[in-house]
């Protein structure tokens, strides 16, 4: 994975660490830079936050079961 030459890399690998996009290495190598990095950690802060507001403040609207079916019986399997 990246060697984070740079913060739009560190910002990238937070991101695919965050979407669960990285290998056991990569979440590794990202998660010591993470703790060795004053920057780096605090990005990743900001970005767990972000997540967090988001899952936590961010409702979805529901679906109706009837809106459920009719694309259930729009799905043609192959």
């Amino acid at each position: 994975m990246p060697n984070f030459e740079n913060i739009n890399e560190i910002r990238e690998s937070i991101n695919l660490y965050f979407d669960n996009a990285l290998t056991t290495d990569a979440k590794q190598n990202l998660l010591n830079k993470v703790d060795s990095d004053s920057t780096c950690h605090k990005i990743f802060n900001q970005e767990k936050n972000i997540r967090d507001f988001i899952r936590n403040n961010v409702t979805r609207p529901a679906v109706s079961p009837d809106l459920i079916q009719n694309i259930k019986n729009n799905i043609k399997v192959v």
